[in-house]
């Protein structure tokens, strides 16, 4: 009997391990899904990371085509400068041109102003024509 109650009392104490060692399995079981979890969580940290490189990525393009706008919008300025130095270019040819006219203007003026002259030559070269008649007569 006596053997009997010390082989109970084995059995006993390793049923009390057994136990605990189920309960440090269930421990362990926990563990492990709390390492799944934690694994998804570094899995949706790195593609989190992903997503922010790229909006830095975006956000970089997007600088870019703000530059880009930025330059066509002074390509348009060049281009309309170009219109108007071909306008003021053409105003200057006119302007050349009006100021030959305004040359040829005053090389009028001053023929004109000899005509009275020329007109009174005229006159005085007839005087011996007209003495000449009278003189004939």
């Amino acid at each position: 009997l006596l053997k009997l109650s010390l082989m109970l009392s084995e059995l006993l104490k390793l049923s009390l391990i057994l136990t605990e060692l189920l309960r440090l399995s269930l421990m362990l079981t926990e563990l492990l899904k709390l390492s799944l979890m934690l694994t998804e969580l570094l899995k949706l940290s790195l593609i989190l990371t992903e997503l922010l490189k790229l909006s830095l990525m975006l956000t970089e393009l997007l600088k870019l085509s703000l530059i880009d706008t930025e330059l066509l919008k002074l390509s348009l300025i060049d281009t309309e400068l170009l219109k108007l130095s071909l306008i003021l270019t053409e105003l200057l040819r006119l302007s050349l041109m009006l100021t030959e006219l305004l040359k040829l203007s005053l090389m009028l003026t001053e023929l004109l102003k000899l005509s009275p002259i020329h007109t009174e030559l005229l006159k005085l070269s007839l005087v011996p024509n007209k003495l000449l008649k009278f003189t004939l007569m």
